[in-house]
């Protein structure tokens, strides 16, 4: 029985939950510089966009610096915000808003979130399905009732970006209306996400904190992504690394150990992890916890996806993450 409601607990650990159309034109001048969200709001505008921080960003002194996802992100924080890693469904995200977030459950509306999605150059959008993919993103991070402007396409340092903007209102506030930025860079083994928004009525003053993030910004090769080559896949070795599932991350550790944290709900962000011990051999993890009990399973990956398969053919799917 024990070792039965070990295996629950590490299923329900990991298992899977198995855009602005603007009265106003975009601004006519060159985008050497990111267009204002309306010519009327005179927003302050992100930093040059041929100077892009991953090739000849700000230096900066190293203990100023954030980093995040492997240190493949590094930016400044606004002087008195508040910054942390949020668990998102599959994903982790590192949040920056004016004050800790009363919930976790949802981003920010008045704030900045930042992502890197591990991809391989052949699994990732090419320049021509970027602004595609961007839409896909934007629906996903903005209310229905949100509107799109077009995406603009633009060179981030050596790499492929794509930009857009949108308004929208929440739920809550009906009478609320929001602006905010959402940019795609794809680099050599990722898509880096940045997403920002805030209340009309403070919008244009968030603008200029928006542009310092954006400037302090610099994006490198993670520390784990040397782990994720595509030549050999079925390699036992390949599940090494971090990886999330819809309610958990779980980390494959080089010395053996395996350790799986649920993602904090509400106030609760001290939930106990489960750890143990794993060897690999072929497509099958043989895993011991520290109090003893054990669970086998199967392991398929796809590019950058884990698939677990248990006794019982319960698939768990979880996203590498850098970390």
């Amino acid at each position: 029985m024990r070792t039965r409601l070990k295996h629950s607990l590490f299923a329900a650990m990991v298992a899977a939950a198995c855009a602005l159309t603007f009265g106003h034109p975009a601004c006519a001048q060159s985008f050497d510089r990111l267009p204002p969200t309306t010519p009327a709001a005179q927003l302050e505008r992100l930093p040059p966009t041929n100077e892009g921080p991953s090739v000849n960003g700000p230096q900066r002194e190293a203990a100023n610096a954030v980093r995040f996802a492997g240190g493949g992100i590094e930016l400044q924080i606004p002087p008195g915000w508040w910054s942390g890693e949020v668990p998102f469904g599959r994903e982790i995200r590192f949040v920056v808003a004016p004050a800790r977030p009363a919930s976790t459950r949802k981003m920010p509306v008045d704030g900045m979130w930042m992502a890197y999605h591990a991809s391989s150059l052949s699994d990732s959008p090419d320049e021509a399905t970027l602004p595609r993919y961007l839409s896909e993103r934007l629906r996903l991070a903005t209310s229905s009732n949100s509107q799109y402007s077009p995406a603009t396409p633009f060179q981030f340092g050596n790499w492929a970006a794509v930009v857009a903007d949108f308004t929208s209102t929440e739920s809550a506030s009906p009478n609320t209306s929001i602006t905010g930025r959402h940019v795609l860079v794809r680099t050599d083994w990722g898509i880096f996400e940045f997403h920002a928004s805030a209340p009309d009525t403070i919008v244009e003053s968030r603008s200029n904190r928006w542009t310092a993030v954006w400037e302090s910004l610099r994006l490198n090769l993670p520390t784990t992504a040397n782990g994720l080559s595509q030549n050999d896949l079925t390699a036992s070795d390949s599940i090494i690394g971090d990886w999330k599932s819809y309610r958990s991350r779980m980390r494959f550790s080089k010395d053996g150990r395996v350790v799986i944290v649920p993602d904090a709900i509400g106030d609760d962000r001290n939930a106990n992890p489960l750890a143990g011990t794993f060897q690999a051999r072929d497509d099958l993890v043989f895993v011991q916890w520290d109090d003893g009990t054990r669970l086998n399973f199967r392991w398929r990956l796809h590019d950058n996806d884990l698939f677990l398969t248990d006794h019982e053919g319960q698939i768990s799917h979880l996203k590498r993450v850098f970390n």
